[in-house]
């Protein structure tokens, strides 16, 4: 084996202090390369303040301004239904008769209980007279005796009286009973429900039919009783039809509390139907325009991701490096969503590309058209 000189020595080691160098030099630039963060491209939104006046929507049917439920004023079976669902009428045309079988034998009993009572007056008048005169004729009788007489005659004649005007009223509402057995209509409408049929039985206490007036519109809408306070009567209301027919109306009552079982509110608004475009039934859909009661900021409903339960959106700063920002938001209406806490005016919101973001990530922002 042939001997390696000093100076060969050197050499080689020179050769392998290079070799490490390099190396090490290399992998110290590349790891550098791999810890350079990535620039996440992303689309923005810059946040505006929301519009003074808020938008809510209302949808509701058709019905006329002037309706009743009309019931018979007699129990009994129904003979004849002359109108049905549709068809219009005017005030006063017949609409279903009843068998008054049954009001006759009630006119009959009142009758004879008012002759009964009747005659228990005039006896009552008669006999407590004659003792008022037997008082005042008794020599050993005085003025407090007579008076006393007295007021137990008035009295007790009185009592006979109001059982008598009851039994009055009782034979009213029977002869009434027995000359309303037709249903006519209290004014001139569209049937929108018929209730029985013929053959069938009706009761005095149930409605039979159901009419509504033809040429004054409007509907009923239920809104949060927070909406309804920011809802004034004279508000102007767009709507459409479902096939599109652009229709218009105005709130003419704002009820708190009209809707017993949730306590919303009740909101009747008459519809402007001079083009003759609506009808009965009509469901219509739109928006009455209210006051923003506090300040907020307006933004895209999907800036908003939901992380352990809490809304937050990705907002960006003058480096654009993004933060995660817990939010409140408000109401919402045409995609866009209202918050009330958590953004600023002009702040650049992330609206897509947020599922690659996390606190502190780098950003390659382009504005949302």
């Amino acid at each position: 084996m042939r001997k390696i000189s000093p100076k060969q020595k050197y050499c080689l080691a020179g050769v392998a202090i290079m070799v490490a160098v390099s190396a090490f030099l290399f992998s110290k630039t590349h790891g550098a390369k791999q810890a350079t963060p990535a620039i996440q491209p992303v689309k923005i939104f810059i946040a505006k303040e929301a519009d003074k006046s808020m938008p809510l929507e209302i949808s509701g049917f058709v019905r006329g301004e002037d309706r009743a439920d009309v019931a018979p004023a007699a129990s009994g079976k129904i003979l004849r239904i002359f109108k049905h669902e549709g068809q219009s009428v005017k005030k006063g045309e017949v609409l279903a008769t009843i068998d008054a079988n049954v009001s006759d034998a009630q006119v009959a009993a009142a009758s004879a209980s008012v002759d009964a009572l009747q005659k228990t007056v005039d006896d009552s008048k008669k006999y407590y007279d004659q003792l008022v005169d037997q008082t005042k004729n008794d020599s050993n009788s005085t003025d407090e005796s007579v008076k006393s007489s007295k007021r137990a005659r008035d009295l007790q004649i009185q009592a006979a009286k109001d059982q008598l005007v009851a039994a009055q009223g009782a034979l009213g509402i029977a002869q009434a009973s027995k000359n309303n057995s037709t249903v006519v209509a209290p004014f001139s409408g569209t049937i929108t429900a018929v209730f029985g049929r013929e053959g069938g039985f009706a009761n005095f206490s149930l409605p039979l039919v159901s009419i509504s007036t033809q040429n004054s519109f409007e509907i009923e809408t239920y809104v949060s009783a927070t909406d309804g306070r920011s809802i004034a009567v004279g508000t102007i209301a767009t709507m459409q039809t479902s096939d599109g027919r652009p229709v218009s109306g105005i709130v003419t009552n704002v009820s708190a509390g009209g809707d017993t079982q949730s306590l919303k509110t009740l909101v009747r608004i008459h519809i402007d139907n001079t083009s003759d475009s609506v009808y009965l039934g009509d469901f219509l859909h739109g928006e009455i325009l209210t006051a923003r009661i506090e300040k907020t900021v307006s933004i895209p409903r999907n800036a908003v991701v939901s992380r352990g339960g809490d809304r937050v959106v990705f907002v960006l700063d003058e480096d654009n490096i993004a933060k995660e920002q817990a939010i409140k938001t408000g109401s919402e209406n045409d995609g866009m969503i209202d918050v009330t806490e958590g953004i600023n005016p002009d702040q650049k919101i992330v609206v897509e590309g947020q599922q690659y973001l996390t606190n502190g990530s780098t950003t390659k922002p382009y504005e949302s058209n």
